[in-house]
C-alpha cells in the first residue's frame, strides 16, 4: 500500500475555522465581527486537514475544525482552532460561516444536576475520588482551549450555569472537565504564520507560541488539571489539506536537517515548560498527519492559514514514509528524553476510512515509530455518524492491542463519542477533548450562547458532563 494517499479535504474548513476565530478576537475587543467571504483554496499536493479537522492521509478526509476562516463563533480567533478537510474544493464556507456564529448545540433532554460539584453532594458520590484535582484522571473528559486565553486578554467574560463569572478552566472544571489540549505553533508572526497581519487581519500578539502557551500550562497545572499539548510543526494551521513548513526551517535542505529542527523545537518547548513545572501529561507530536507532516510551502495565493500551499521536497509525506518516520521520531525521541513518563500521540483525522487508518498505523509501526496513544478527529460532519467511529476504533484496538485510544477532536455527540471510547477493552480508551466549546460552525455547535465580552454556559449542554461524571465515577 505504499504511496497510497488520501485525497484532500475541502478547504472550507480551515477558512471558516479562521474566520470564527478572527470574529471571535474582533468580538471580544469590542468591535464588529469582520467576516469574510472568500473560500479556501486548497494545497498542492497535500490535503485539507486542518481546516477539516487535524488530518486524513489515505483516503478523501473531512475534518474539524482547525481553520478559523472556515468558522465563526461568538470570538473569531476561538473559532479558528478547528481542522481542515480533505477535499480541495470548499464546499459551503459562507453557509457554514455564518452557521459558526454563536448558536448553541441542541439539547439532548439529559437532566443532570447544574454542576459536577453539587451533582456529587447531592447523591454523596464523586466529591472524594482518588483523580480529583489530580492529572492523571481514571477517565479524560478534556477540551481544547487553545483560543481562550487571547479571549480572555481580550476581555471575554463566561458565565457558569449557576449564574456566577468564572475563569474558563474553572468553569470546565466545575462540570467535570479535567484536562485541557493546547496548540502550539513554531513562529505565529513570521509571514504567513498565524498571528500574521502578511495575509490576514493579524493579531495582537503571537499567541500559540511557546511564551504564551507556557504561561497559560502554567494555569492548567494550578488548575489540577492533566495537559495535552498539540505540536503543529508550522506557523500557521496543520491540517488535512496543509502541513506548512516554518519560515525558518523552509532552507534546511534535507530531511535530516528538518528532523534536527524539529527535535530542536519540541526540546525546547518542553524545556521551557520544565523551567515552570508545567511538563505537558501527553504530546502530539503533529496535527492531524494523515497525509504527513512538513510537506508545503506557501506561494503568492497563500494566506495565513496556509491554503493554497504547495509541495515542496524534501518533505515528510505518507508518499515516503523513510521521510516522514525520520521527522516522527525526531519528535518523539525529544519528548522521551525530556521525560519518558510523558504519553507520546500521533494524531490522524481519517477516522471514517478504517482501511485507511489501519495503514497509517501499520506504517508508522514498521517504521519504528515509538508512541503510546493513537489520536483520532470525530466530527459527525466529517468522519461520519458515531457508529462508524465506534467501528473504527474498535478494530483499531483489537488489532494493535497495546495502542491507547483518545479523540484528539470531536463535536457535536459528546455522550455517544466518550461512551465509545470508554468502552474500548482494557481501559485502553482514555478520553475525549471536545474542540473549542466557545466556538460553532460546519463541525458543531457551541456550548456557550449570546455574544462577546459576556458568554453564558448552555444548562443542557453542560448536564450532559455532569451526568458523564456520575454515570462514569469520576
Amino acid at each position: 500500500m505504499i504511496g497510497f494517499v488520501r485525497p484532500l479535504q475541502s478547504p472550507s474548513y480551515d477558512r471558516m475555522k479562521a474566520l470564527a476565530m478572527l470574529l471571535a478576537v474582533s468580538c471580544a475587543a469590542g468591535s464588529e465581527p469582520a467576516t469574510s467571504g472568500s473560500t479556501e483554496g486548497s494545497s498542492s499536493g497535500g490535503s485539507n486537514a486542518e481546516s477539516q479537522s487535524d488530518g486524513p492521509a489515505p483516503e478523501e478526509s473531512t475534518s474539524g475544525p482547525e481553520d478559523p476562516s472556515s468558522s465563526t463563533s461568538e470570538s473569531t480567533e476561538e473559532a479558528s482552532a478547528g481542522s481542515a478537510p480533505d477535499d480541495d474544493t470548499a464546499t459551503g464556507a459562507d453557509a457554514e460561516t455564518t452557521e459558526a456564529t454563536t448558536s448553541s448545540s441542541t439539547s439532548t433532554g439529559t437532566t443532570a444536576p447544574e454542576s459536577t460539584s453539587e451533582a456529587s453532594e447531592a447523591d454523596g458520590s464523586g466529591s472524594e475520588t482518588e483523580t480529583e484535582g489530580t492529572s492523571d484522571p481514571l477517565y479524560i473528559l478534556g477540551a481544547d482551549i487553545s483560543s481562550i486565553q487571547e479571549a480572555e486578554h481580550l476581555g471575554t467574560t463566561y458565565r457558569d450555569t449557576d449564574g456566577q463569572t468564572k475563569p474558563m478552566l474553572e468553569l470546565l472544571k466545575n462540570h467535570g472537565f479535567n484536562y485541557v489540549r493546547l496548540r502550539i505553533f513554531v513562529d505565529p508572526l513570521a509571514p504567513y504564520g498565524y498571528a500574521s497581519d502578511d495575509r490576514c487581519p493579524g493579531r495582537a500578539q503571537a499567541y500559540n507560541d511557546r511564551d504564551h502557551t507556557v504561561a497559560y500550562a502554567q494555569e492548567v497545572k494550578a488548575a489540577g488539571m492533566g495537559f495535552l499539548l498539540d505540536f503543529h510543526y508550522s506557523d500557521t494551521w496543520a491540517d488535512p489539506a496543509k502541513q506548512v513548513i516554518p519560515q525558518s526551517w523552509r532552507d534546511l535542505g534535507s530531511i535530516d536537517a528538518l528532523a534536527d529542527a524539529v527535535a530542536e523545537h519540541t526540546t525546547d518547548v518542553l524545556t521551557a515548560l520544565q523551567a515552570v513545572d508545567a511538563l505537558p501529561d501527553m504530546v502530539q507530536v503533529g496535527n492531524e498527519i494523515t497525509p504527513g507532516m512538513l510537506i508545503h510551502v506557501p506561494t503568492s495565493n497563500t494566506d495565513c492559514y496556509g491554503n493554497d500551499s504547495q509541495t515542496t521536497s524534501p518533505n515528510g509525506s505518507t508518499s515516503n514514509w523513510t521521510n516522514l518516520a525520520t521527522l516522527l521520531r525526531a519528535g518523539t525521541q525529544a519528548v522521551r528524553e525530556i521525560d519518558p513518563e510523558i504519553k507520546v500521540v500521533l494524531h490522524i483525522e481519517n477516522t471514517d476510512d478504517l482501511a485507511g487508518a489501519r495503514w497509517w498505523v501499520q506504517n508508522a509501526r514498521s517504521n519504528a515509530i515509538d508512541f503510546d496513544v493513537l489520536g483520532l478527529s470525530a466530527y459527525e460532519a466529517f468522519q461520519g455518524p458515531p457508529s462508524t467511529w465506534r467501528a473504527t476504533l474498535e478494530a483499531l484496538a483489537a488489532e494493535f492491542e497495546d495502542l491507547e485510544f483518545i479523540l484528539a477532536e470531536y463535536n457535536p455527540r459528546r455522550r455517544e463519542a466518550n461512551d465509545i471510547v470508554r468502552e474500548l477493552p482494557e481501559g485502553r480508551g482514555l478520553g475525549t477533548f471536545f474542540w473549542e466549546p466557545t466556538q460553532s460552525g460546519s463541525w458543531g455547535n457551541s456550548m456557550f450562547s449570546g455574544q462577546a465580552p459576556t458568554l453564558t454556559a448552555n444548562e443542557d449542554d453542560f448536564a450532559e458532563f455532569d451526568q458523564m461524571v456520575l454515570d462514569y465515577g469520576l
